[in-house]
Formats: C-alpha cells, structure tokens, sequence
C-alpha cells in the first residue's frame, strides 16, 4: 500500500512492479432519502475521511457558488467532491489528486464514486466506493481558517507549490517557487487580489483571487509561462487563512493566501506567505 495515498482514500497500491490498481471498496451505503434544502454551502470547510479500519484523515478547503468543491490535505494532495450546490442528495465522481512529483506516489489520478447528502449547512456526509476493499466514508464541516475579517490583500508574497514537476523514479524534478506582489482591491463584499512575479530570472507567473459572496472563498486562475516547468493557465479555489499548513513560513503569524489548483495529474496547492 502506498502510504500518502491511503491516508486520503486508500485507493492505490502496487500490484505489480509499475502497475496502480484501485482499492477501495463497494458499500452498501447509499444517500438518504431528504426532503430538506437546497442549504447554502458556499464557504470554507473542513473535511475528515476515513478509510474502512483506518485512521481518519483531515483536509481542508472551500465550495464555490458553482459547486467546486476542493480540499487538500498536509501533503499538497488534493480531494475534489462532486458540484455541491446544496441540493440535499449527491452523488458522481469524486477525484484523488496525488500532489506532483516522483512516481509511483506523485502525480496519481484517481476516479471514484460517492454519493451522500448535505444534512444542513453545516454538515455533508457520504460513503465513497471503489473496485476493492475497504471502502469508507467522509463528513464535513464549515471552519474558520482565518482569524478575524477576510481582507484584500496587498504587497509582496512567496508562493511555494507542493510538489515537484517532471518527476521521474530517478529524479526529484522541478520545484516552483514564486516571488510575487500582490495587489489587491474592494472590501469584503467584492475583493479582487492580482499577484504577478516580480523575479525575471525564474518561473513566471500571474493570477487574480476573487471573491465569492462575502466570505472567505476565492475562485483562483493562474498563468505559467513557458518559464516554468508546466504552462498554461488553470482554475481552482482558495481562502485566506492564519495557519501554515505546510510549515513553509516556520509557523510565523502572517495572513495566508491558499490556492488549490486543478490540472490532472499536475494538479497543485500554492501556499502564499
């Protein structure tokens, strides 16, 4: 069993020297039944998943007013659940993205199948299922990852993405670290950041967060130019937050900037310090 992977949701194990094969299993949990909602679920959450006789895992991320719904765990994994629009039974797809880099733990994309329900708006609960076994379930929960009011943001940031690209087995591959300013507008109703690096010499790149309603989730675009060890421009989602998740700021009180980014097997976090 590959160790990162099963603490999301144990899905890959090597079957033979090079091959993934799935391992989560069937269950016999569907969606209940509901009448209730559609509840709002725009907002930051907090998701904890657990695997049939496993430990339970916690990520953290947002839903956006058009379902996305992303969260990424303490390796740069990232876990996508179905659109979630609060209708109160859901049920398709959801994706594992292992954070890029070497194989056979980097850059693994997998496709399983949930189904659940969003109980309130401040519960969602489901039962995800594969083609082994175990299976196991997922429950989640609005959180506060900033401490006081979000805000634009303004200044010079590092953005340091999890994991590496162009990984082989042999090599460790390219690491993107982005010196940017950010230059940020509105108020809490209608906040706009742009960010932009400022070394020529290294990846370069510019993005916008922007705001979603007035809370603390943020639809994020990105460019990469051919700088960079991928290109293009890519979607995804972010908040604020006052915690360093990924320890690349020594823990040091800062206002955080997260951006979960989809792109397949290159799909990335950004942590802005």
């Amino acid at each position: 069993m590959l160790p990162r992977l099963a603490l999301w949701l144990c899905f890959v194990c090597l079957v033979l020297v090079g091959v993934l094969a799935m391992s989560c299993g069937n269950s016999s949990s569907v969606a209940k039944p509901c009448t209730g909602g559609p509840y709002n679920v725009v907002g930051d959450w907090q998701i904890t998943v657990t695997v049939s006789g496993g430990s339970p895992v916690t990520g953290y991320g947002a839903i956006d007013s058009g379902g996305l719904a992303l969260f990424f765990d303490g390796l740069g994994d990232t876990l996508q659940l179905p659109a979630l629009t609060g209708t109160c039974a859901f049920s398709g797809g959801t994706n594992f993205y292992a954070e890029p880099g070497p194989p056979p733990n980097g850059g693994v994309e997998i496709t399983d199948t949930i189904t659940g329900n969003v109980n309130s708006a401040t519960s969602i609960t489901g039962n995800y299922t594969g083609a082994g076994s175990p299976s196991g379930v997922i429950s989640a929960a609005p959180f506060t990852p900033l401490t006081g009011s979000v805000a634009a943001v303004s200044g010079t940031k590092t953005g340091a993405v999890q994991g590496s690209f162009g990984a082989t087995s042999s090599t460790a591959g390219t690491a993107i670290l982005l010196s940017t300013t950010f230059t940020g507008s509105g108020s809490a109703n209608g906040i706009t950041m742009n960010f932009a690096t400022t070394n020529e010499a290294g990846c370069l790149a510019n993005g916008t967060f922007t705001q979603v309603g007035t809370g603390n989730v943020f639809d994020v675009s990105i460019t990469l130019m051919p700088t960079c060890p991928i290109t293009g421009t890519f979607t995804g989602i972010g908040f604020e937050g006052s915690s360093d998740y990924f320890g690349a700021n020594g823990s040091n009180a800062d206002t955080y900037l997260y951006a979960d980014i989809l792109d397949g097997t290159n799909t990335f976090v950004i942590e802005f310090f």
